[in-house]
Order: C-alpha cells, then sequence, then structure tokens
C-alpha cells in the first residue's frame, strides 16, 4: 500500500507543480501565489468526528486515518474591469490505510462581462439564504460534498435597476452540471439548477428583506438519448432537448393519463427528473452593536409544500456579527426540522402529498448525492455514514431529523477560533421508523493562526472533534493543516 502511495504521490505532484508554476509565471501579479498544503486526520474509531469532515466539499474522508497533500492556485477578476476572466485550481491527495484519493476540487474557468458571469469547471459555492461561514449547511447545497463539473451563467451580487432607485436588487444562477458516471443501475446523469433572489433596501439600510427560491432536477440517464435506444412498452425514443425544456420549465407529464410507455411509471405521471429545492426568506439588521440576519429555508419536494402539508420542515437561522475585532466576533443558532416530510400518507386525490423521502428517488437510486456524498445539509446521514443500519449503501436512511445547532467564531490575540456543536434527534424514515428516537451530540473545535515556516507567512490549523450518542460508537479525533504559500 505504501509504494502504491508513494507513487501516486510522486505522479500527482509533478502535475500540481507544472499547473501551479504554470498560472503564476503566466499571469504574473494577477495570480495569488500558489498554496502548499500538508496534514493529517486521526480518529479513534472507524469514522472521522463529525463537524471534521462535514461541508469541507468533499475533502476530509468519512472514514479512515490519512495522511495529505494539496495545492491550489487562482487567477482572479481585475479591480475596475467591466470586462475580464480569471481561473482558479484547487487539489488535494488523501492517503487513507487502505487506499488513495485524488481530489481536484476546484479547477474552473471564468470569464465576467458586467454583471454577469459564465464559467465552466468545477467550482466551490453553496445556495441558499443561510449564514456562508458558520450555518450547520444550507439545506440544498452545503458545500458537503465534492463539486461537480458545470457550466453556469450567474449574477453574483444583486444587481439593482436604476429605474427602481436601488430599492430592490436582484441575483440568481443558471446551471447545467454532470453527476459522475457509474452511478448505481443508472449514469449519464445531468443537474439542472436555476435560483432567484431579491433583496429589498438599499445596501446602506439598517433594514432589509430577502427573498427568493432555488430549483433543482437531477435528469437524464443510461441510454435514454442514444439512436438505438427502444423504450419498454412500445413508448418512443426520447428527444434530450425537448426533454430539457421540459425539466427547465417543471412540465408535468401526466396529460391523460401519462406516457409511462416513454417514460416509465414514476415520471409518466409526475414530472421528468428529480425535482427539489428551497423557498427562502431573510431579514438583516444593521446597527452599531453589530447586524443581525434572520433566515428560513422551507423545504419541497413532491408538491408537500404547494399544498401545506410539510410547512413545519426547514431550516431556521439566527446569525450575530459584531462589529468588534477581538473576543466573540460571531454566533450562530440554527434549528433543522425534516421529520415531516408530509406525512406518513400519500393521497393525490385529496391533495394529501406525504412520504416525501428528502434527497432519495427511485429512478436515481444514490439520491441526492455527488461521488458518494450528499449535496444537501450534512446532517440527513447517509447509511454509510452511521451504524443506524447494518448496510452501508450510498442512499438516505437517516432523513427525518430534529436538530439544534451552534456555531461560534472567536479572535483571541492571533488566535482564530471555530467552534460547531450540534445535539440531532434520528426518526429514521417512514421506512424504518426509530422508536425511541435516537439522539447523537456532535462537537468540533478549530484554531487557526498565522506562522512563520522559513522566514514567510504561513497558517497553521488544527481540529479536534467529538461524537457521542446513538447513531454510532463514541469516538474523538484531530487533524491539522499547514499551509505555506509558494513565492
Amino acid at each position: 500500500m505504501l509504494k502504491k502511495a508513494k507513487g501516486m504521490l510522486e505522479k500527482k505532484a509533478g502535475i500540481f507543480s507544472i499547473l501551479f508554476v504554470f498560472c503564476f509565471s503566466a499571469f504574473g501579479q494577477r495570480a495569488s501565489a500558489p498554496m502548499f498544503s500538508f496534514g493529517g486526520g486521526y480518529s479513534s474509531s472507524n469514522y472521522t468526528p463529525f463537524w471534521l469532515r462535514a461541508n469541507q466539499f468533499g475533502a476530509v474522508p468519512t472514514e479512515e486515518n490519512y495522511l495529505n497533500v494539496g495545492g491550489s492556485t487562482y487567477v482572479d477578476y481585475r479591480k475596475g474591469k467591466k470586462m475580464d476572466w480569471g481561473l482558479g485550481a484547487s487539489a488535494r491527495l488523501n492517503l487513507g490505510d487502505t487506499k488513495a484519493d485524488l481530489l481536484v476540487q476546484e479547477a474552473y474557468l471564468k470569464g465576467k462581462w458586467g454583471i454577469f458571469e459564465l464559467s465552466a469547471g468545477r467550482k466551490k459555492y453553496i445556495q441558499g439564504l443561510v449564514d456562508s461561514t458558520l450555518s450547520s449547511g444550507s439545506y440544498i447545497f452545503s458545500g458537503n460534498s465534492l463539486p461537480m463539473p458545470k457550466i453556469e451563467i450567474v449574477v453574483n451580487e444583486y444587481w439593482h435597476p436604476k429605474f427602481l432607485s436601488g430599492h430592490l436588487g436582484f441575483k440568481g444562477n443558471f446551471v447545467h452540471g454532470f453527476f459522475e458516471q457509474g452511478r448505481q443501475n443508472i449514469s449519464q446523469v445531468y443537474l439542472h439548477q436555476k435560483s432567484l433572489y431579491g433583496r429589498i433596501g438599499k445596501p446602506n439600510w439598517p433594514l432589509k428583506f430577502y427573498g427568493g427560491f432555488n430549483h433543482q432536477v437531477q435528469w437524464g440517464g443510461t441510454r435514454r438519448y442514444l439512436k438505438n435506444y427502444k423504450p419498454s412498452n412500445g413508448g418512443i425514443p426520447t428527444n434530450i432537448l425537448k426533454d430539457y425544456f421540459n425539466v427547465v420549465i417543471a412540465k408535468s407529464l401526466a396529460g391523460a393519463g401519462g406516457d409511462t410507455a416513454t417514460y416509465g411509471f414514476n415520471e409518466g405521471f409526475n414530472r421528468l427528473g428529480n425535482h427539489l429545492g428551497s423557498l427562502d426568506v431573510g431579514m438583516e439588521i444593521d446597527g452599531n452593536f453589530g447586524k443581525l440576519f434572520f433566515y428560513r429555508q422551507s423545504v419541497y419536494e413532491d408538491g408537500s409544500l404547494y399544498y401545506g402539508n410539510n410547512i413545519t420542515d426547514g431550516l431556521h437561522g439566527i446569525a450575530f456579527s459584531s462589529k468588534r475585532k477581538r473576543g466573540l466576533v460571531k454566533i450562530v443558532f440554527e434549528y433543522l426540522n425534516t421529520t415531516s416530510q408530509g406525512g406518513d400518507e400519500f393521497y393525490e386525490r385529496f391533495n394529501v402529498r406525504g412520504r416525501d423521502n428528502y434527497f432519495n428517488n427511485s429512478i436515481y437510486p444514490e439520491g441526492w448525492t455527488y461521488m458518494g456524498k450528499g449535496m444537501g445539509t450534512p446532517l440527513m446521514t447517509l447509511d454509510a455514514e452511521t451504524d443506524l443500519n447494518e448496510g452501508k449503501g450510498i442512499y438516505f436512511d437517516n432523513n427525518r431529523v430534529e436538530t439544534f445547532y451552534v456555531g461560534a467564531e472567536m479572535l483571541v490575540g492571533e488566535n482564530h477560533l471555530l467552534f460547531r456543536g450540534s445535539l440531532s434527534n434520528s426518526h429514521g424514515n417512514f421506512g424504518s421508523v426509530y422508536i425511541p428516537v435516537k439522539k447523537q451530540i456532535a462537537l468540533g473545535l478549530q484554531w487557526q493562526r498565522q506562522i512563520f515556516v522559513f522566514g514567510q507567512d504561513a497558517f497553521l490549523s488544527a481540529n479536534i472533534g467529538a461524537d457521542l450518542g446513538s447513531w454510532k460508537k463514541d469516538l474523538i479525533g484531530t487533524n491539522f493543516t499547514l499551509s505555506v504559500p509558494l513565492n
């Protein structure tokens, strides 16, 4: 194993070095200094502590002790340019007890024209109204999994039309993404994603209101668009452009009885693909004391929210950011509830749309995951991430949860501290209900500070975490990362 890992390390390190040196030398002052990192992690159990691996863009293994090396480099936009371009690249090699994983977290090109940006490749991002640094994770896109390859058109900052005198601002995105090949029973799966968010209030107003939605669709699938593909039951081959249009507008295929011959029972009587997302609202108060941000993300999947059947489900948050430069600078409280799911019954005739089974889907067995990790809130766990059930599959066996969460950021001298803690009650799912509920406590503390290595700035980060409860064996673990710019 060690010889294999060493060979892979030497091969990949050469590729990383060429990429970073090329970017830095080719673009001079536009490029940030390439960053090299080294680290590792250890746990007393076979699992990594929850808050040491959640929302890390797939970088930290769920299981196994590990060593890792990585690097990154970026070329960003120049200030004052209406048109410009940039790129980014970051990668990490994890050397575990039994395997070595190369993770390309970012590799993208981007360009802007005015308020619009076009990008292609892997790029880190989250989606939804939420605190971006301390949240337990935005419900639909939290940064828990490795970023998928995508093509995106986006307005990143709120745009204020002149005819509205700056009182209203808008931003949003439109994405075509690509799930990994070799998913269980199905591959060649695509992502359609779009969002639109608005803000009432000028940027300098002390009170602002926010609202918007995001729409996510898994669609496509093995062989569906091949010329020689013939659906069962005498259906006709589907057309990718027609299907894409139906996905974008979320068109119902039910019609007069549904085209089950072409699309199958689940899609023929419903919509093409797996549709899900959230409706978000928020309010911000900015005063001399600091900034308060209130937010709520309502869950929609399978029609329950439209009929009000799952209105109690969602992510609720309060974030306070102090204007102080020392001590407690931010604190976040969140409450996540996904236990309703519209109830345990489904009667379409009476508009009772229950048993939503969040993040799971019968057509796409691995559900709302990418590369084996959930893309949404990490608090709804996969079969492979706990010992709640015997299997180790990639599907959500623990998606009816109630979680109380707190996150805090502190600055003590030159030390930067981040704390995360959660108490989760698991109800299982409607196929396997836990009575009584199974509780889990997860704690994580991160310490960061700037140090000097060989006479230049570097950054040292260390984490310690613990998991206690019924989801898995109690454990404690730690990891560290040393990051050094290659000036």
